[in-house]
């Protein structure tokens, strides 16, 4: 079994393209033509066996499957005119050229392929797959300008007698030059890709019902504001009918700078819900905070920039003076008069505004509170 290690750069297309840089470099070396074409498509056949066995899919390994049947186009074509008098690299030509259009063909496909072979697998596959595409369209690019070169290297060429060094740089040189830089480019392309998606947090997509119906990178979603509906956990730190608020961050995409609670999070894929709530909490006081939690309110909240189904949970502290307060705590304890005259000056988050009132019946005035207030 080949190393997992490497799934990553296996998705580049040009790793696909091998076996014809191998059918180059056999040519300039002097092989006998269809020895050299036998030998590449071989190594395309097993190419592709061995992408196949490390991806457990197809869908990668497509390119191998180009070289292979350009390969094999060319090898057809040279038995029935190899005996005639052509010139030195028109095979190479035919077989570039062939490999153009069936790249052409790769990206018309590409609905085909992705829900083929990729509908099932993860989110890594799926990203490398939008990069895999990406990658064929700067080969099928670059391969398409080459021909053009040769062309015009051809049409001002006189005595293909006296060009063999140029010939070199023109049929061997060049291609070579363009597949390695697109692999190395694409090599780097993916592995930031991979770095970046491993530190990416995943949320879930939910209905209004709270129903799981799938999964998106926090950051693209967030890019698209309110196209999905994710859960976020919000806590209202309470010490008997005081709620603590603090201005949100002033790069917040909801309600920069407003005052609002400091512990809110989204909900993490996979995460229940709880441990959301409990980790908005030891994020800002302290992995040791052990504050007992109580869930009060469920409800979708939208607006232009986001569409969030928000769960709200209450966190009583007896002593507003016993909170650890750190450098992500720079608010305070307001009372309810104090929230009352600020909803005038409209600086309070929508989500806060929204609930306030229930907060306040359900929670701040209700007969349990005042009971703990008084013992």
């Amino acid at each position: 079994m080949l190393n997992k290690g490497i799934k990553k750069y296996v998705s580049n297309p040009v790793i696909g393209l091998l076996p014809f840089l191998l059918y180059v470099i056999l040519h300039i070396a002097n092989v006998e033509e269809g020895l050299a074409l036998i030998i590449s498509l071989f190594s395309a056949i097993v190419g592709e066996f061995l992408v196949r066995l490390c991806c457990k899919t197809r869908g990668f390994s497509i390119t191998f499957y180009i070289s292979a049947i350009a390969i094999f186009i060319t090898l057809f074509i040279w038995l029935l005119t190899h005996k005639y008098s052509w010139q030195l690299n028109t095979y190479l030509v035919i077989c570039e050229i062939v490999i153009i259009c069936l790249f052409m063909l790769l990206r018309v496909s590409k609905t085909y392929i992705a829900t083929r072979f990729f509908r099932h697998r993860n989110h890594l596959q799926k990203a490398l797959m939008s990069e895999f595409y990406g990658c064929a369209t700067l080969v099928q690019y670059g391969l398409t300008l080459h021909i053009f070169a040769i062309l015009l290297y051809r049409q001002f060429s006189f005595n293909y007698n006296f060009l063999r060094s140029s010939d070199i740089v023109i049929f061997v040189a060049t291609p070579l030059f363009i597949i390695s830089l697109i692999g190395i480019y694409q090599t780097v392309k993916v592995g930031n890709l991979v770095s970046k998606l491993k530190q990416e947090d995943w949320i879930p997509i939910v209905t209004e019902k709270g129903e799981v119906t799938g999964k998106i990178a926090k950051s693209v979603s967030l890019n698209m504001k309110n196209r999905f509906m994710h859960p976020v956990v919000r806590v209202a730190l309470i010490s008997g009918s005081k709620i603590y608020l603090q201005e949100r961050p002033k790069n917040d995409l909801l309600n920069p700078s407003k005052l609002d609670y400091p512990f809110e999070k989204y909900m993490l894929f996979n995460h229940e819900i709880n441990l959301s709530a409990r980790n908005s909490i030891r994020r800002m006081l302290g992995e040791e905070t052990n504050i007992p939690l109580k869930f009060v309110l469920k409800y979708v909240f939208e607006n232009d920039d986001t569409k969030r189904l928000n769960f709200l949970f209450v966190a009583n502290v007896d002593d507003e003076f016993s909170i650890k307060r750190t450098g992500k705590l720079n608010g305070k304890f307001w009372t309810i008069k104090q929230l009352e005259a600020g909803f005038a000056d409209e600086i309070f988050s929508e989500c806060f505004e929204l609930e306030f009132e229930y907060l306040k019946n359900m929670v701040l005035l209700s007969p349990e509170n005042q009971a703990s207030q008084s013992v």
